[in-house]
């Protein structure tokens, strides 16, 4: 009762009451706080977490008076048990609130902790009276409840929209001290249950106990290492709240926060306004409320209303692009404007040109791509010995009709090349040409590729990797430009190879310099054409940030620069205009599909790719929705920009890139294990990056040397957003029967069988013997006699446990 009309005085009290009552505040709280309008749910997460963290406060403050009066455990039992247990059994709501999505904690997680919780009060310490008087009853008492009236705590102020700091620090640090003690208490009390109560009254409890107390082997590490890992990532987070923001910036949204999902829905929203069915369409995109899952089918009706006709494909985009660049903010010091203000207001000119040019004359133009496999349908790992195997000549052209042939790449990929091959002493001769590379530190960048040809280089990047860079380029014959810092003496340090005075004053940042970038590019080589290329890529949010920065640079190289060429890289996992040619194959494929795919789709783990049309143009859906929207939202800004400069007059290669084993995907063992499987799915086939970089630099070589290649705006095109269709690498997405997004976990399922057979098979036995002991309290007679032979090395276990009181 007592803490009942706590939580109810607590709710009926004011926010700045209330804020008093729990931090003693003197001063008034924030404005939006005290005037924040409650909505039902906060109401009832705050009397929750009131109520839970009242009840578990109450259990540690009177088992320390009964302690410290000199009460038994078994008293002190008596004096908390039944809030405990009411606390501890009121967890289980925290399922339902992440079950029916009142809080963002994953249900599997949550399901998993308060479970482990209510096995060890419900399983062992209500029915074992000995768990009652032992001592590890007070470790779970002290170490729950400090643990829950700090969670509790953290998560109520949340609410309000506050985060103090010492609460902060508690909730990610005291775990380091608690989390041991909590563990073992629940170890030792699952034990004397165990030992005192369970091996009479209930055999088969007594040996799932003992089962869960196995998992305590590997979880209970595990269980302390993902809160450290929460605790780094948190308190990372928090400091990089309170570092000052600058250059470009989410905006702030309704709430006060810089949220992606309401600017990039916003964004879409606006492309889809300028088309035919205006607001109607608009309004379907702001009315998405599961943006995280659902922005694909609005990328989709996004490319099928571009593809009403020319006009409408460029008023979208330009749309999209002016919001974009309207939406989001560039910060310099205490003033915040739009990016597109700012490339207006801060062109001054910050950087200087700086040259490395290599003393090595240039070889032979000659045509090569890397790659090592025999044969096509094979683990992309098989032949990762020989990845830097060079081909050329007849050998390269047989390549490209094998892939082409088995559907790989588009017939106009191979064409293309061959095409290059043809003229490659004239082509791949690049000592006249000027590439800007944004992000020229990028893996998937064609950096060697162009040194390596003779090609005058504009490197933009920070001044660590453009040291690496323009180490790297000592080796190859082409020229390298690179920004200083205006009025900086550069030469001196590049000369007496001093890399640490260099490096402070050279390099830039396009997500805080980008207008000085511009006012630079626009200076380089006055009087040649240039050849822009994005190559950047960020994580997450910082994607979009950069991608709307480098399509800043681009409007504005290209509105003073008439001759100026773009270039993308696309990736294949997009919503494409495709060839009909590969709509066919597509429909083929699966008709072809082999029985056990057809059965795997019946049951749902694999969905048909279909390509759609619009006015006789084929396109296809390939989004991943786990790449998130602002991967996809950062590519869409590329598609705009190119649909709009090569309408412009300006030459635009953007090719797709296939699906490539980077070291930065590899890293991920999700990603490597469906990698590793993915050639089941004809013709899907992954790449390593040196085929990727050597072949995506040839087709931007042919696209901007080629004047018959459909990056050239005199030839027309169907639709401007059909430039993605030419000469695409996409390594079978486009061809394949079942869609990228579902063919992951049968790969994955496979790449593990292959892979790890003999630790599943042994996996298999292990849980053959676990049921049996389970069912009958026997082991099969292999590892009967392992544990007897074994039993010898537990005779200190048994004495300590005697010494700790635990009846084992």
């Amino acid at each position: 009762k007592i803490l009942l009309s706590s939580v109810v005085k607590l709710l009926s009290l004011n926010f700045h009451s209330t804020l008093q009552l729990f931090f003693c505040w003197g001063d008034s709280p924030p404005e939006e706080v005290r005037h924040k309008n409650m909505k039902p749910k906060t109401m009832y997460l705050l009397a929750y977490n009131a109520g839970c963290g009242l009840g578990w406060l109450y259990c540690i403050v009177r088992a320390a008076q009964l302690l410290a009066a000199g009460a038994s455990i078994g008293d002190i039992w008596e004096g908390v048990g039944q809030v405990l247990m009411i606390s501890q059994t009121a967890m289980l709501l925290e399922i339902f609130h992440s079950l029916f999505g009142l809080v963002p904690s994953p249900v599997v997680t949550v399901a998993i902790q308060v479970s482990s919780r209510i096995f060890i009060v419900w399983g062992h310490t209500y029915w074992a009276h000995e768990c009652q008087k032992h001592w590890s009853l007070l470790l779970i008492i002290f170490s729950w409840g400090i643990t829950e009236v700090v969670r509790y705590l953290f998560y109520f102020t949340a609410l309000l929209g506050l985060s103090p700091y010492p609460v902060f620090f508690l909730r990610y640090s005291m775990f380091i001290v608690l989390y041991p003690s909590g563990i073992s208490g629940e170890i030792f009390q699952t034990l004397v249950a165990m030992g005192s109560h369970w091996k009479f009254a209930c055999p088969l409890w007594y040996r799932l106990s003992l089962l869960v107390l196995l998992t305590y082997i590997p979880l209970g590490p595990f269980m302390i290492l993902n809160m450290l890992g929460n605790r780094k990532r948190s308190f990372k987070k928090r400091n990089a709240s309170e570092v000052k923001l600058a250059g470009v910036v989410w905006p702030k949204t309704k709430s006060g926060d810089r949220s992606s999902t309401s600017t990039n829905r916003a964004i879409l929203a606006a492309s889809a306004a300028a088309s035919k069915a205006g607001q109607e369409a608009s309004q379907k995109v702001l009315k998405e409320k599961n943006w995280r899952f659902g922005y694909g089918k609005h990328l989709e009706n996004n490319v099928r209303d571009c593809l009403e006709s020319k006009e409408q494909c460029i008023a979208m985009a330009k749309a999209g692009l002016a919001s974009a660049q309207e939406q989001f903010k560039f910060v310099r010091g205490d003033k915040e404007t739009s990016v597109a203000e700012a490339m207006k207001t801060y062109t001054d000119a910050a950087f200087e040109s700086g040259e490395q040019s290599s003393q090595l004359e240039g070889e032979k133009p000659v045509l090569t791509l890397t790659y090592g496999a025999e044969k096509l349908g094979v683990p992309y790992y098989n032949y990762r010995k020989n990845r830097k195997n060079v081909i050329s000549g007849l050998e390269l052209r047989k390549q490209l009709d094998t892939w082409a042939e088995y559907g790989t790449l588009e017939p106009d990929v191979a064409e293309a090349l061959k095409t290059l091959q043809g003229n490659q002493n004239e082509w791949l001769d690049l000592s006249g040409m000027h590439f800007v590379l944004l992000g020229a530190a990028s893996a998937m960048g064609p950096f060697k590729f162009l040194l390596k040809h003779g090609a005058t280089v504009v490197a933009v990047a920070r001044s660590k990797a453009l040291m690496k860079l323009l180490k790297e380029a000592q080796e190859m014959p082409g020229k390298v430009i690179f920004p200083v810092k205006k009025g900086a003496d550069w030469k001196t340090p590049l000369a007496q190879g001093d890399c640490a005075a260099l490096e402070k004053v050279i390099g830039c940042d396009l997500l805080t310099e980008a207008p000085e970038i511009a006012t630079w590019i626009c200076s380089v080589a006055p009087g040649k054409p240039l050849v822009v290329g994005n190559y950047t890529y960020l994580d997450g949010a910082l994607h979009v940030q950069v991608a709307v920065a480098c399509d800043c640079i681009m409007e504005r190289v290209c509105k003073e620069r008439k001759d100026t060429a773009l270039a993308f890289l696309g990736t294949p996992t997009d919503v494409h205009v495709i060839s009909s040619e590969a709509k066919v194959a597509m429909e083929k494929n699966y008709e072809e599909a082999p029985a056990w795919m057809k059965l795997l789709e019946s049951i749902g783990l694999l969905q048909r790719n279909k390509a759609m049309e619009k006015n006789g143009i084929a396109f296809s859906n390939c989004i991943v929705s786990d790449q998130g929207p602002n991967y996809i939202l950062a590519k869409r800004i590329q598609h705009w920009r190119a649909a709009v400069a090569r309408t412009d007059g300006h030459t635009v290669s953007s090719n797709v890139s296939p699906s490539t084993a980077t070291k930065s995907v590899t890293s991920n063992a999700s990603f490597a294990a469906a990698y590793g499987g993915m050639h089941m799915f004809k013709p899907m086939e992954v790449a390593y990056e040196e085929l990727s970089m050597s072949m995506m630099g040839a087709l931007l070589i042919h696209d901007v040397r080629n004047p018959k290649s459909a990056s050239h705006a005199s030839n027309a095109l169907d639709n401007p957003l059909c430039i993605s269709a030419a000469t695409s690498f996409h390594g079978g997405v486009w061809r394949c029967p079942y869609t990228v997004s579902t063919i992951g976990v049968p790969s994955a399922v496979r790449y593990y069988l292959v892979t790890f057979w003999h630790a599943i098979l042994v996996g298999l036995l292990l849980t053959a013997a676990t049921v049996q002991y389970v069912a009958f309290g026997t082991l099969p007679g292999p590892a009967d006699a392992v544990v007897k032979m074994l039993a010898p090395l537990f005779s200190p276990f048994v004495a300590l446990a005697s010494i700790l009181r635990v009846p084992l």
